[in-house]
């Protein structure tokens, strides 16, 4: 805003000046000269009034200007700022609304989560408490009868004797678990369970029947021969004549035949034809007779493992490569050798398959006997 000079007449300047006294004019037609002030000095006054005061004015719109072009920047900067500020606040604003808004939802699912699992969690224990009620109902039902219990007991005992048998293959125990069985059975004194007592007998007497092959036996006979392997001698390439020298007496009348008899035997000496051996083929080296006997090592205890699990074929496919390798290889004329030979052969000839009957007949008569003891309870 500028401030426009005004001029400041006599009147009004704030001055002191003396009144202006007044005299009539006179109508003087001769002299027409217009009267001379007689005091010229307010006049110029009031100008010099008027120029500092526009002179005042000129200096404040100038500072003003000044100022302006001072402080705009400023101020833009200002507004720069706060504009900027305002953005940021806004920013932070809504992000804080919207990790609200995700803390609302994650936790709103949490409640719908839990209240599910409450659910559920109500749920299970009724089907649990349900369950219980009706185990327990059952179980008084069963404890009120002894012979359910004791026929319970029986089932166990027979279905242990038959995992004793098909998975574990201990027959000692599947015998002991039977016997166990009878003698319950005896206790009982109940004419009705005549029929399983004499099924657990025959089963019995059929499992007595069957020999369980001596796997002690087989074993310590493989790890002998185990042991014995790395003192066995290998078969050499070299092989002794079985012809002798035949010693000649020389005389003077067969002088001539002397001669010829040391001729065909220095040549035969010299040269010796016999048929191709295997080992002839190749030298073995150090290294090589080390991994013929870990070889033999090895197919013995692949034996003794088959023999250990009631592998029959598995065992005798390991005997044979035993076998095979210690004539191929090793000195057949070596009383060790031929030692180990005979324990193989024998070995191959014992039975290592384990003696599974089909079924055990007890275990049926069993199932038929608990279906009508059942039957009775619930009628």
């Amino acid at each position: 805003m500028t401030d426009t000079p005004v001029a400041v007449t006599a009147s009004e300047s704030p001055l002191p000046h003396e009144p202006v006294k007044k005299e009539p004019i006179k109508n003087n037609s001769l002299n027409k000269e217009p009267p001379k002030s007689e005091n010229p000095r307010p006049v110029k006054t009031g100008r010099a009034v008027a120029c500092f005061s526009l002179l005042l004015n000129i200096v404040l719109v100038a500072a003003i200007v000044a100022a302006v072009w001072w402080l705009w920047p400023q101020w833009t900067a200002v507004q720069q700022q706060q504009l900027v500020l305002q953005q940021q606040q806004q920013q932070q604003t809504e992000q804080a609304k919207q990790q609200l808004q995700q803390l609302t939802d994650q936790v709103q699912q949490q409640m719908a989560l839990v209240v599910d699992q409450q659910k559920q969690q109500e749920t299970l224990d009724l089907q649990q408490q349900q369950a219980l009620v009706q185990l327990q109902l059952e179980s008084k039902k069963q404890l009120s009868n002894g012979r359910t219990w004791q026929l319970w007991q029986l089932q166990q005992l027979l279905q242990l004797a038959g995992q004793k048998i098909w998975l574990e293959q201990d027959m000692p125990a599947a015998l002991r678990l039977l016997q166990g069985a009878e003698q319950q059975l005896a206790l009982l004194q109940d004419s009705s369970m005549q029929p399983l007592r004499q099924a657990i007998q025959t089963d019995l007497a059929e499992l007595q029947k069957s020999t369980v092959p001596d796997l002690a036996k087989i074993q310590l006979a493989l790890t002998s021969l185990r042991k014995t392997v790395n003192d066995l001698p290998l078969r050499q390439s070299e092989r002794v004549l079985d012809e002798t020298p035949v010693v000649v007496v020389a005389t003077e009348a067969d002088w001539q035949d002397t001669l010829l008899h040391h001729w065909n035997s220095f040549w035969s000496s010299l040269v010796h034809v016999r048929p191709t051996q295997p080992e002839d083929l190749s030298v073995l080296t150090a290294g090589q007779q080390l991994s013929l006997r870990n070889t033999l090592q090895q197919q013995l205890l692949l034996a003794e493992l088959a023999a250990m699990k009631y592998q029959p074929d598995l065992y005798q496919a390991a005997l044979q490569q035993a076998m095979d390798t210690l004539q191929r290889y090793f000195a057949a004329a070596d009383p060790q050798v031929s030692s180990a030979s005979e324990q193989l052969v024998q070995l191959a000839g014992l039975a290592v398959a384990f003696p599974t009957p089909a079924a055990l007949e007890s275990t049926a008569v069993l199932d038929q006997v608990m279906r009508q003891s059942m039957v009775e309870s619930s009628q």
